[in-house]
């Protein structure tokens, strides 16, 4: 009766593990393909001029949880990375790190920010502070390119 149990078990328990690898996350669901973020800005605006976009400089610290947030939930949402991807160079910056100048050089305050650049790396647009995907999205959408 053991044996029958415990192979009974390891039975299930293949199954799930099996659905769970064909199912995927969020029942089926793929993932969003990750927003490809710039190591630097300088390749960001490179990047963007060549390919005509803007630039999406997110300009984060590490203590700051919403910019933990942010990036777990809004920049996750799959229409959120799909209109980056399209519109955006992106580049993340770590405000009190490899950042610091440049956060400093546009007056970050607050945290999470996200400056939006043209090519020729002048200020179009400024999302300051924490947004759920919906209002993130309105906001990238009422972006002029």
């Amino acid at each position: 009766m053991k044996v029958r149990t415990g192979a009974l078990l390891a039975m299930v328990f293949g199954v799930v593990v099996g659905l769970s690898l064909i199912m995927g996350p969020r029942g089926g669901a793929r993932p969003a393909a990750a927003i490809p973020w710039e190591a630097d800005l300088a390749s960001a605006m490179d990047k963007a001029q060549k390919e005509r976009k803007l630039v999406m400089v997110d300009f984060y610290t590490d203590w700051c949880r919403w910019c933990q947030r942010l990036e777990s939930t809004t920049l996750a949402d799959p229409s959120v990375s799909t209109t980056l991807r399209e519109r955006f160079v992106a580049v993340r910056l770590n405000a009190e790190a490899e950042g610091k100048s440049t956060a400093d050089a546009f007056a970050i305050t607050t945290y999470p920010t996200l400056v939006f650049l043209d090519g020729q790396g002048r200020e179009v647009h400024r999302i300051a502070g924490f947004l759920e995907a919906d209002e993130f999205l309105r906001e990238l959408r009422s972006i002029p390119n």
